[in-house]
């Protein structure tokens, strides 16, 4: 009766198609055939030469279930998940084509057994889309650097730091000059060319804490932690004379003004780019210029 029982459990997992295990503390009792296609292995002895556990397998990624999660080293994971349901039943785990595949596992135990089966859901696909949802939820679609919306939440923590370290902390708003004779005469693909083309230029010259925002349409702010007026509207002249002297065959010259700021210790977002705004509004007025304003 017993091996009836073991057969039909067998029948019931091969034909998942998603990878099932029957699993004992950490010793594999039986897979079905897409684990062992997974791995490129024809058994489980042979999965066994390759690799001492399957736990260790799991790659860690972002917030995913490791073995690093389990807090004490004699627990074993499959133990350790059962018991904490509360815990993130996802892995990452890379397969024979050096893919890297992402699980939610459902775990239950066999009644009156020691034993767990286990299947692994393939989330792939799932994940990439929640985070390209994130990734676009932050970034602009366009030009892929910070939105608006990221960049409203970034500015109120740089003040925070500023004010509890310290520290300096200036702003630069910029414009294409002229930009709407971009779109008129070579049309807005071109237009859009354009934009990235610049963001990607000006990104060379920021330092990796730098924050990086299109503000909207033709416009884009940056913020220079630890950067006092002075060094900031040096940068400013360095970003201005970059675009300026950049030169591509399918895309017009263009020239950029910049109004720079340094936020006070008595400042709030809203008083610091007004500040900022008005820099850029007398820059504009002469075009290819920036202006700083303390």
């Amino acid at each position: 009766m017993k091996h009836v029982i073991e057969n039909k459990l067998f029948s019931v997992i091969n034909a998942i198609q998603n990878p099932v295990i029957v699993i004992s503390c950490d010793k594999l009792q039986s897979v079905n055939n897409a684990f062992l296609e997974f791995f490129d292995v024809e058994s489980i002895e042979e999965f066994y030469k390759r690799h001492d556990c399957l736990g260790k397998l799991f790659v860690k990624n972002n917030s995913f279930f490791t073995l690093t999660n389990i807090i004490t080293k004699n627990q074993y994971w499959t133990d350790y998940l059962f018991m904490h349901p509360e815990v993130n039943r996802i892995v990452s785990i890379m397969n024979a084509d050096n893919q890297m595949i992402d699980f939610e596992l459902t775990i239950k135990k066999i009644e009156n057994k020691s034993e767990y089966i286990i299947v692994f859901n393939d989330i792939t696909e799932f994940i990439a889309q929640k985070n390209e949802y994130k990734y676009f939820a932050y970034h602009d679609h366009l030009t892929k650097i910070y939105n608006r919306q990221i960049f409203d939440e970034l500015f109120l923590k740089e003040i925070e730091n500023k004010k509890r370290y310290k520290d300096h902390l200036s702003i630069l708003l910029l414009d294409i000059d002229h930009f709407k004779k971009v779109n008129d005469n070579y049309g807005h693909h071109i237009g859009d060319l354009t934009l990235i083309a610049l963001t990607k230029l000006i990104n060379k010259v920021l330092r990796i804490n730098d924050i990086f925002a299109r503000w909207g349409g033709e416009e884009f702010i940056i913020l220079l932690p630890r950067t006092e007026i002075e060094a900031a509207y040096i940068k400013a002249q360095e970003i201005r004379a970059l675009i300026e002297a950049h030169v591509a065959k399918e895309l017009p010259s263009i020239t950029i003004s910049i109004g720079v700021t340094e936020v006070n210790d008595s400042d709030t977002t809203k008083s610091s780019l007004q500040r900022v705004d008005k820099a850029l509004y007398l820059a504009k007025e002469k075009r290819n210029d920036v202006i700083k304003i303390v």
